[in-house]
């Protein structure tokens, strides 16, 4: 496992392992004016593994893309100035989390003891996380528009291990099958009635929150040929035994859902089963690693799993999964201004680390008004009471009247066939604005947001 994953963060970025990242799109004042708008679409994310996004091989430098950075990302795309933050623990349980959020709504410290016994043999960031994120926890949730869960996988990895690849049910005794079914059904109760007092607690906190919780996958590989299946890692007979048990917790996962969504709250389910399992062999890794000795087959999603995740929560909120356009050869990043990509000949350009953009396509984009002084080659950008003066060639910008120092090469002249156009640093002249600023490294994009 690994330290240094996901420590708590209110995110607009990945962390500090990406926030160098944010040179390309990122501060280019050297001390900025405060924002206009500070309203912000808060999203929080609880559970296990697969809400922390860990994938197989993880290190202590790793810096997760899983699906809640995905969400972000679309929230973005819906022209949200959005952030979240990640409450993902590896190896927690239903029971686990709710004891948490119990705690943390009593306003009691906790240790892993009491929510969790073993947590850190798991997720060595677990004792530091219960100790400064428990006080957060419930003041999150009472901020978030959403709030997205992922849990219930470990309540019954204990009973697969047991199983293992090779026990096949039907070579069992009667005794033995029967204590094997009573043993998934006391899982199953629990979990029900664990994920009960969980959803409750969240409405309660929260009650006008858009709730999305995935339902459960089982990463058993199959190869279908004329109608019959066949799994590859464990007898059929297992597999079966498994799958039913899956539709059972899925089943009862609907009915309760459908009992809160009676009751008034905004609740639904992000089919983890059909995203992941469709392309099963490319979105989980079944990688053999060593966990402390013992080989065992990873079941976390790939990057592939976590983008199907990613866009099974997003459609859940948006009824939609946004990409930007496929970039032409030696376009280094696509802009998207409040939800709308920017699509023009005059493409943007990073110098020193920093995207500059045609001063008209950027302001037309932010519906701001633009005025250009050509004497002394200042372009001066106004919007809701705010105004930005910036000078090709100069160091410095206006920002309301203040002088306030670039941290970012000046604006310039680019030169195309027959025309030149002006160039401006597009974080100095969106901050100045009052825009929310954020590069996603992965995909490439700058979303400019207000």
């Amino acid at each position: 496992m690994y330290s240094k994953f996901r420590n708590k963060l209110k995110m607009t970025a990945l962390g500090a392992a990406s926030a160098a990242l944010l040179v390309q799109a990122g501060s280019a004042l050297a001390a900025p004016a405060s924002v206009g708008s500070t309203v912000s679409y808060d999203i929080v994310v609880l559970g296990d593994s697969i809400a922390a996004g860990y994938q197989a091989g993880f290190t202590e430098q790793s810096v997760p893309y899983g699906f809640a950075e995905h969400v972000f990302e679309q929230a973005l795309f819906q022209g949200l100035r959005a952030e979240y933050v990640n409450y993902g623990v590896l190896g927690l349980r239903t029971e686990g989390l709710a004891n948490w959020l119990e705690a943390a709504i009593a306003g009691e410290k906790v240790t892993e003891a009491d929510v969790q016994a073993g947590l850190s043999d798991k997720d060595p960031r677990a004792k530091q996380m219960l100790a400064e994120m428990t006080d957060t926890l419930a003041e999150d949730i009472r901020d978030a528009e959403t709030v997205l869960i992922s849990i219930g996988g470990n309540d019954f990895l204990g009973l697969v291990s047991e199983l293992g690849t090779s026990t096949n049910i039907d070579n069992l005794s009667a005794d033995k099958k029967g204590a094997i079914q009573s043993q998934l059904q006391a899982l199953i109760d629990n979990f029900e009635e664990k994920l009960d007092t969980i959803l409750a607690m969240i409405g309660n906190i929260q009650p006008n929150a858009d709730i999305i919780i995935a339902n459960q996958y089982l990463p058993l590989p199959s190869i279908t040929i004329k109608g019959e299946t066949s799994y590859v890692k464990v007898p059929s007979s297992t597999a079966l035994f498994l799958k039913g048990g899956q539709t059972e917790v899925n089943v009862g996962l609907d009915r309760l859902v459908d009992t809160y969504r009676d009751k008034g709250l905004s609740i639904k389910i992000s089919d983890a089963a059909t995203a992941i399992e469709k392309s099963i062999l490319s979105n989980i890794s079944f990688e053999e690693v060593n966990v402390d000795g013992v080989i065992k087959t990873d079941i976390h999603p790939t990057n592939q799993g976590y983008a199907a995740l990613g866009k099974a929560y997003s459609e859940q909120l948006w009824g939609e999964y946004k990409t930007v356009l496929p970039r032409a050869a030696g376009v280094p990043i696509s802009v998207v201004v409040n939800g709308e990509e920017i699509v023009s000949k005059y493409a943007p350009v990073i110098q020193k680390g920093r995207t500059y953009l045609a001063v008209r396509d950027i302001t037309d984009a932010m519906g701001a008004e633009l005025e250009w002084d050509a004497a002394t080659a200042t372009a001066t950008v106004s919007l809701d009471g705010r105004t930005v003066d910036i000078t090709v060639g100069a160091a410095t910008i206006r920002v309301n009247g203040e002088t306030v120092p670039l941290n970012a090469e000046p604006a310039y002249l680019q030169q195309f066939p027959g025309e030149k156009k002006t160039y401006l640093p597009l974080a100095a002249l969106s901050e100045g604005l009052g825009f929310q600023v954020e590069y996603r490294h992965e995909q490439k994009i700058a979303f400019i947001n207000k």
